[in-house]
C-alpha cells in the first residue's frame, strides 16, 4: 500500500504535463520574439532601403523613357552604331534595347569616367537623345535610375555587396517566416486581426499596422527575397548547376590576335539569328572583339518569361556569318530556366502589370514594417523605463 502511494505521488499528473508543455511553448515563443526583434533592429534598416529602392525600380524605365513615338521602320543597326560613335568617339561594344520597346536603342561604349555608358539613339532617325552612364558617382550626374539600381543590386560594393545582400535576403526569409508565425491569427480571429477600429492607443495602432502589413506581404516578400538571393549568388549557383544539374553554360569563343579586316556587320548578324528564331525580337547584339571574335545576338521568343529582354542567344561568326551556337530559352534545360527566371520573378514582370504592382507594394511594405516595428519597440521601452 505504501509503495503504491509513493509511485502515484511521483508520477506527474495530466495537469503538470500540460503546464510543462505550455511553459516550453512560451519559452520557444519568447526566443522567437527576441530573434525577430533584434534581427529587425539590426538589419531592418537595410531591408527598408532595399524595399524602397526596389519599389522605385519596378517602373523606372517607364518613368525614364523619353517621349519618342514607335515608328514602323528603323535604320540599320550599323547606321545607328555609327551615329552613336560620332558622339561618343569610342569603339562600341553592343547595341540593344534600353527600354521595353524598340523606339530607342542604346549603344554601349567603354571608357567613360565612371566605366561604361550607353548612347541612346532614336531607331527611326538615328537622332542621339542622351547618354546614360552605367556606374554614376552620384544620383545627380549621369544616370539617377542607374545609381538607384547599383545601390539596390550591390550597395556600390560590387561582388562583396552582392554576397552581403544575398545573405541579408536569406535572413529576410527567416524574418518574415518568424513574423508570420508570431502574428498568425487563431481560428476565427482573422477579421478581428484587421479590425482597425479596435486599435485605440498609439501602441495598438503601430502593432496593428505592423502585423497587418507583415501578414499581407509575407508570401510576396519570401518570393522576392529568394529570387533576389539567387541572383546575388548567381555565379556560384550556375557553376554548381553546370556540374550537378545539367546547366548549359554560355558559349565561349576562342580569342584571336586580331579581328578580320572585313566584318559581317550587326544588321547582317541579326538577320542570320532571325533565320534561326523567326518569331523572336531583338534584345541586343554584342559586337566582336579580339577576346570574343563573334557576334552574340540576344533575342526574345514568344513564351519566354521575361517580358522584353529575352535570353535566347545565337552566336554568329564575325566574318562569314556561320551559326556557331544557338540557345533556345524556351526549350532550355530546367536548371537554366529556373536560374533565368529569378529576374522576371524579382521585378514582377513574369505576371505582367499586376505582378509589377504587387512587387511595388511588397517593396513599400518593408519600410512600413521597419518604421512601425521600431517605433512600437521604442514606445514600449520608454513606457517600461517609466
Amino acid at each position: 500500500m505504501y509503495r503504491n502511494s509513493e509511485i502515484s505521488r511521483s508520477r506527474p499528473s495530466r495537469k503538470d504535463f500540460l503546464m510543462s508543455r505550455l511553459s516550453t511553448k512560451n519559452r520557444i515563443k519568447r526566443a522567437v520574439v527576441l530573434f525577430h526583434l533584434w534581427l529587425g533592429i539590426t538589419v531592418g534598416g537595410l531591408w527598408a532601403l532595399q524595399g524602397l529602392s526596389g519599389a522605385l525600380l519596378v517602373f523606372h524605365r517607364d518613368l525614364d523613357r523619353p517621349a519618342v513615338e514607335m515608328a514602323s521602320r528603323r535604320l540599320t543597326l550599323d547606321a545607328l552604331i555609327e551615329e552613336a560613335r560620332s558622339v561618343a568617339n569610342r569603339e562600341p561594344e553592343s547595341i540593344g534595347l534600353y527600354y521595353p520597346d524598340a523606339a530607342v536603342l542604346g549603344v554601349t561604349f567603354p571608357g567613360y569616367a565612371s566605366g561604361k555608358g550607353s548612347v541612346l539613339v532614336e531607331a527611326a532617325s538615328g537622332r542621339v537623345i542622351a547618354t546614360r552612364e552605367r556606374t554614376p558617382v552620384n544620383p545627380a550626374e549621369g544616370n539617377f535610375w542607374r545609381w538607384i539600381y547599383n545601390f539596390h543590386h550591390s550597395l556600390f560594393a560590387h561582388n562583396f555587396g552582392e554576397i552581403l545582400l544575398g545573405i541579408s535576403g536569406l535572413l529576410l526569409v527567416t524574418m518574415v517566416g518568424t513574423g508570420a508565425w508570431l502574428a498568425w491569427p487563431r481560428r476565427g480571429q482573422w477579421r478581428a486581426s484587421f479590425a482597425m477600429s479596435r486599435w485605440r492607443t498609439r501602441s495598438q495602432q503601430l502593432f496593428g499596422w505592423h502585423r497587418c502589413a507583415g501578414l499581407a506581404a509575407a508570401l510576396a516578400l519570401i518570393i522576392l527575397a529568394i529570387s533576389g538571393a539567387s541572383m546575388d549568388f548567381g555565379k556560384s549557383l550556375r557553376k554548381w548547376a553546370e556540374g550537378n544539374a545539367g546547366y548549359r553554360a554560355p558559349y565561349k569563343a576562342e580569342p584571336v590576335a586580331a579581328l578580320p579586316a572585313s566584318l559581317l556587320g550587326a544588321e547582317n548578324a541579326y538577320a542570320r539569328a532571325r533565320a534561326v528564331f523567326p518569331q523572336a525580337s531583338l534584345s541586343a547584339v554584342t559586337l566582336p572583339t579580339a577576346e570574343s571574335p563573334v557576334y552574340q545576338v540576344r533575342m526574345r521568343q514568344p513564351g519566354e518569361w521575361r517580358q522584353w529582354t529575352g535570353t535566347s542567344v545565337v552566336i554568329v561568326h564575325a566574318e562569314n556569318g556561320a551559326i556557331l551556337s544557338r540557345f533556345d530559352a524556351v526549350q532550355a534545360p530546367i536548371a537554366n530556366r529556373i536560374l533565368d527566371s529569378a529576374f522576371p520573378v524579382h521585378n514582377g514582370e513574369i505576371a505582367g502589370p499586376p505582378g509589377r504592382i504587387l512587387v511595388f507594394l511588397a517593396g513599400l511594405s518593408l519600410p512600413v514594417l521597419y518604421v512601425s516595428g521600431l517605433w512600437a519597440w521604442l514606445r514600449r521601452r520608454k513606457a517600461t523605463r517609466k
